[in-house]
């Protein structure tokens, strides 16, 4: 018997309301056909997962079959510039006259000039590259630890990166690493994280600066860890705090970005612990 769980059910909502939304950004552009024939097939290897995890029994098969929208979302995000100026234009220079009434100057622009010694910017580096540690590391933890929880708390984490980059689509902002021409985007030398930091840097798409999921996903992977895995809690925290920092400092996003990041977090798992008490599961 194939079950699709809660999470299956939210993974293929999403792909449903994101194919739409790329349907009425259409264009002649070749990006769009191989964007559709990719969601193709990303469906394609969740159903392959969902069918064979119901006829075999293995480990790294199960824990790929419960976590995959996860897995999926760094390809989710970036497609989200193909659509997200469906509505609105870049906001950007809302966010930046913003940034200016709160700080009297542009906080991702001086941040990095003022504090531009390698020894600082490394461990800036380090402090944005920490979410893609804390993420591998919650799917271990969860997984293999929590296992009474892990459905949840997979839900949970995937409904909240998606939920984020559906926001996007309603309120599109490049970033300062977009917004800005040189000198004022250019990131200052480190050492071993220099070119993984501008390897990330060139990788990145003009969206999603509004708020920095970034932040709020590192908070939310705190929060429902707090109680879970409180040692894993306290060595993450000065990480976070980095993180959040290093936002700004690398010119990912405004500093109103940041705080919203922060003030988004309630919200988002307000939202997510709603999908999750809502979304049927269903035996075929």
């Amino acid at each position: 018997m194939i079950q699709l769980k809660k999470i299956d059910i939210l993974f293929f909502c999403y792909v449903f309301i994101t194919t739409i939304l790329l349907f009425l950004s259409w264009n002649d552009s070749d990006k769009y056909l191989e964007l559709f024939l990719t969601r193709g097939l990303l469906l394609g290897i969740g159903m392959v997962l969902i069918y064979f995890d119901s006829k075999v029994k293995n480990t790294l098969l199960n824990l790929l079959r419960n976590c995959y929208p996860v897995l999926f979302s760094m390809l989710f995000y970036t497609e989200t510039v193909f659509y997200n100026k469906l509505f609105f234009s870049n906001l950007d220079k809302y966010l930046i006259k913003l940034d200016l009434q709160l700080f009297g100057f542009q906080p991702s622009v001086r941040f990095s000039e003022y504090f531009s010694n390698p020894v600082f910017s490394e461990l800036m580096y380090v402090g944005y590259f920490a979410l893609y540690i804390l993420i591998i590391s919650f799917v271990f933890i969860t997984y293999f630890k929590l296992k009474k929880d892990s459905e949840e708390l997979f839900f949970k984490l995937a409904a909240s990166m998606l939920l984020f980059y559906l926001f996007f689509c309603f309120f599109p902002a490049a970033g300062p690493q977009f917004h800005f021409a040189s000198p004022e985007k250019d990131l200052p030398t480190a050492f071993l994280f220099d070119e993984i930091m501008h390897l990330i840097q060139k990788a990145e798409q003009p969206t999603g600066a509004f708020p920095s999921s970034h932040v709020g996903l590192s908070l939310i992977v705190l929060v429902l860890f707090r109680k879970r895995v409180p040692n894993y809690f306290k060595i993450a925290i000065p990480f976070v705090i980095l993180l959040i920092l290093s936002t700004v400092y690398i010119k990912a996003h405004y500093a109103v970005d940041a705080i919203a990041g922060i003030i988004s977090v309630p919200i988002v798992l307000f939202l997510s612990t709603f999908l999750y008490k809502n979304t049927p599961e269903y035996k075929l």
